[in-house]
């Protein structure tokens, strides 16, 4: 059986963790660094492999590997997300076994529909990085009721119901998506 690949929604997990996210103390290369150390160092050896997907509107287009750890980035006018629909396609036609991680409902959803496995980033990263609000930092963000219900659908049908998809805004990018 092939090797598990799991394709990381790069900015998605960077925005959704204090741990991670750019401010003050952090540019935006800097999250992307920490991101891609934590997976090379802190998840340790096993079968995963990870292909961390970021977008490339900084300019920036080339394919990165070191280890078990890939880089794609997405190149304009192509977001990171139309890149990790088509990376799971042609995984999954492969018969790779997958796991997207996202806390992005539209890409989650694709992958989901494909017959790919989805983790939710706050999930992946409290199983990664433990516990991750520091005493005195900000509060992680947090799903609403609605986001909650439509994560629940997805993970309790292991597919797309009319239901959920009919209650999605038309808008695109779900509010709170940060990649």
């Amino acid at each position: 059986m092939p090797d598990r690949l799991v394709i990381v929604d790069g900015y998605n997990v960077i925005h959704r963790s204090p741990a991670l996210r750019p401010g003050p103390e952090r540019t935006l290369r800097e999250a992307r660094e920490k991101l891609l150390n934590l997976l090379s160092w802190a998840i340790g050896s096993g079968e995963a492999r990870f292909l961390v997907v970021f977008d490339g509107a900084e300019g920036v287009s080339a394919e990165q590997r070191e280890g078990r750890v890939e880089v794609r980035f997405s190149r304009p006018p192509q977001k990171a997300d139309d890149l990790i629909r088509v990376l799971v396609e042609e995984r999954i036609e492969r018969g790779q076994r997958i796991t997207v991680v996202t806390a992005d409902l539209e890409v989650a959803r694709h992958a989901r529909a494909m017959g790919a496995d989805v983790s939710l980033s706050d999930l992946f990263l409290a199983s990664v990085l433990g516990p991750l609000t520091p005493a005195g930092s900000e509060k992680p963000p947090s799903l609403s009721k609605k986001e909650i219900e439509e994560w629940a659908e997805i993970f309790r049908r292991g597919r797309v119901t009319d239901e959920v998809a009919d209650g999605e805004d038309e808008g695109g990018e779900d509010e709170g998506d940060a990649d």
